[in-house]
């Protein structure tokens, strides 16, 4: 009798063969033990075979468990490189209007991620208050927030709506960078510490170089062959174009006019 004896007397005849049949794994006391349990019982034939099927079916069931997980990583792998083979603007072979849809892709997609994770506080402060007290300085705030993801979404996916929704973005982000640049030029520094945590003094050639960004991908994605490719006509993009700049001087005028 050994250490294990009580415990082995308890498992299924499986699990005995099992031990033996993989007896480098185990001590070697535990391995004979597990033999004389097995002899102790006078299995039949029958009742051997039994157990040793129960072992292959387990060693079975494992193997198909393992190349289950191996195909769900492999497909996962295969779409991730799927999708970076469909927003990467760095392949031969790709004609210039589909580099300049998949890298604006690329950027404001990432741009869209940074932005809702920045401001996830925000968004739970918000909700969690109710939206009854909501006026437009809000909306205006949370517009390009939530406006780009679905843009960029649709836009990877060539829809018309996607194209206008960051046409849309562009210019308003474009215009308010100029607005912006004329609010703060000659701006002095107030002198009050509180206020300019607050409210820093922002130098202008900021805001140029925000208009430059999104002007210049305003630029690239009015090109006439990425527009073939989103179907977009000259009348539909003159006409986002137009309508975003007349809301958002109806709406600068709204707050200082």
């Amino acid at each position: 009798m050994t250490e294990f004896t009580e415990l082995y007397q308890k498992l299924s005849n499986s699990e005995l063969l099992k031990i033996i049949s993989e007896s480098e794994k185990y001590n070697p006391i535990a391995v004979e033990t597990a033999k004389t349990e097995i002899a102790s019982r006078q299995l039949t034939e029958q009742e051997l075979n039994q157990a040793k099927a129960k072992i292959t079916e387990k060693e079975n069931a494992k193997k198909r468990e393992i190349e289950k997980r191996k195909e769900f990583e492999k497909k996962i792998g295969k779409n991730a490189s799927t999708l970076f083979d469909t927003i990467n603007p760095i392949q031969n072979g790709i004609q210039t209007p589909e580099k300049i849809i998949r890298l604006t892709i690329l950027i404001f997609g990432g741009l869209a991620i940074y932005r809702l994770y920045q401001q996830l506080g925000m968004f739970q402060i918000i909700f969690h208050e109710g939206i009854s007290d909501w006026d437009l300085s809000m909306i205006e705030y949370f517009f390009p927030i939530i406006i780009l993801p679905i843009a960029v979404i649709l836009y990877w996916k060539r829809n018309k709506i996607g194209w206008i929704l960051l046409s849309i973005f562009l210019t308003y982000s474009g215009f308010n960078a100029i607005v912006l640049f004329f609010m703060n030029l000659g701006r002095q520094p107030s002198g009050i510490p509180a206020l300019e945590n607050l409210f820093p003094t922002v130098s202008p050639a900021v805001y140029v170089m925000t208009l430059l960004f999104f002007g210049g991908f305003l630029f690239l994605n009015c090109k006439e062959a990425v527009r073939n490719i989103l179907k977009i006509s000259k009348q539909t993009m003159l006409a986002t174009i137009g309508f975003t700049l007349i809301v958002n001087l109806v709406f600068i005028y709204s707050i200082f006019g």
